[in-house]
């Protein structure tokens, strides 16, 4: 059995910097009161899946009672923009910073991907429980707390 994780963010990646999700580093930026940067136009897309929901999936493939192998995508099922992330963390700590966006350098780019998890769902019994309208808000005000108890 395996498990293909998208683009996993959450608490327990901020050593990571440059290599930490795009959320991570747009709520970086933005907290800090820096313009958040991405490539023009900020419609590039990812299934942006939240450790919390990644850990419900590694758990239900534990618990599977069922022969066969399988590769499991764990995601949302379901593409974010940039710019949606951006709205999403400008909303959650009361910012308006404007976006800057800038050309992208890289010839082969992966503009989008998403997830299909019927797999998932069917088989594991997996589903998304944060999409990124809830696990955004939810990974920044945890991030916003610690910062503060440090």
């Amino acid at each position: 059995m395996g498990l293909r994780y998208f683009n996993v963010y959450g608490p327990g990646e901020t050593h990571k910097l440059k290599a930490a999700s795009m959320v991570y580093q747009l709520y970086r930026r933005i907290a800090s009161g820096e313009a958040p940067r991405v490539f023009k136009w900020g419609e590039q897309s990812r299934d942006f899946i939240y450790v919390k929901d990644v850990a419900a999936a590694n758990v239900k493939a534990f618990e599977l009672d069922r022969p066969g192998a399988h590769v499991f995508n764990v995601g949302t099922g379901a593409r974010t923009s940039f710019n949606r992330v951006i709205e999403i963390l400008n909303r959650t700590l009361g910012a308006s910073r404007p976006t800057e966006y800038f050309d992208n350098p890289y010839a082969f780019y992966q503009d989008e991907t998403q997830a299909d998890t019927s797999l998932a769902e069917s088989i594991l019994g997996f589903k998304c429980a944060y999409p990124p309208e809830q696990g955004i808000p939810d990974y920044a005000l945890t991030i916003k707390k610690m910062t503060a108890a440090a």
